[in-house]
């Protein structure tokens, strides 16, 4: 995992998110890319120059709030880039092959019912790159054990578990397997890769209306340090972040949530 890209918005937990990065990036000697996730819309064009003033002001704030906390020798790049966020990180990956997106909850509202705030959703929904969520005032800590929650066990991606892997490897991260068997499921749903059944010795499988409620089920069995579950394109994510926010009432962890991705 040498390159992750942490986009901080405006809020408060930005400092925490780049913390949390430095010292995985120290632990695992990755370089992070530093991007503004706040970006307004503007569509005049006689507001072009407070478009590049608003720019220059945010990208003047992350270079302070890289510069107030400690880099402890982690090699930061502050990327600058034109147009919305999506746009920015996949202009970025095509040219250094991020392996990973960290990102807080980013809820940018008052409202305690929401989990995700829309550049967060938009990261877990609309991108190929797996997005590691990090929780409000988390500190950084290897994770002992993780719990990956499934409903379906094909992959198509040759990388899609290489966050897992990763995981495993570099931080002897013990994998539990959770198998929500979901109303409605069809028989080849629950033909599990070989790829994923060598992560573990250890599989349990559930039958719960949702991947989220089967999590809630067994989570204080398993007990994990981070929580693993997939974002396919017409999966569980997609169809509860169609506005790219996500409410607690449909998804929340206070665990680091780790979203992988079907790659190729």
């Amino acid at each position: 995992m040498k390159n992750i890209l942490v986009p901080l918005g405006v809020s408060e937990n930005a400092e925490n998110t780049l913390s949390y990065a430095i010292e995985l990036a120290l632990t695992i000697h990755s370089t992070l890319y530093v991007m503004d996730s706040f970006h307004p819309s503007f569509h005049n064009a006689h507001l072009l120059n407070a478009k590049q003033a608003v720019e220059n002001n945010n990208t003047k704030r992350i270079k302070e709030l890289v510069k107030r906390i400690e880099h402890k020798g982690v090699d930061i790049q502050i990327v600058r880039y034109e147009g919305d966020v999506l746009s920015g990180i996949a202009s970025l990956d095509e040219k250094v092959n991020l392996d990973l997106i960290l990102s807080g909850p980013m809820p940018n509202t008052d409202n305690e019912a929401v989990f995700l705030g829309p550049t967060a959703g938009k990261l877990v929904k609309k991108t190929d790159i797996p997005v590691l969520i990090v929780p409000e005032g988390f500190s950084f800590a290897s994770p002992k054990k993780a719990l990956f929650a499934f409903k379906k066990g094909k992959i198509k991606g040759d990388r899609s578990l290489a966050p897992v892997h990763f995981y495993q490897q570099n931080f002897a991260t013990k994998i539990d397997l959770l198998l929500v068997k979901v109303p409605g499921r069809e028989r080849k749903d629950l033909q599990i890769d070989h790829e994923i059944v060598e992560l573990s010795n250890e599989m349990t499988s559930t039958e719960n209306g949702t991947v989220y409620q089967g999590v809630l089920e067994h989570f204080r069995a398993f007990q994990p340090d981070l929580l693993a579950v997939f974002a396919r394109k017409r999966g569980f994510f997609a169809k509860l972040i169609e506005s790219d926010v996500l409410l607690k009432k449909d998804f929340y962890t206070k665990t680091p949530l780790l979203v992988l991705k079907n790659r190729k």
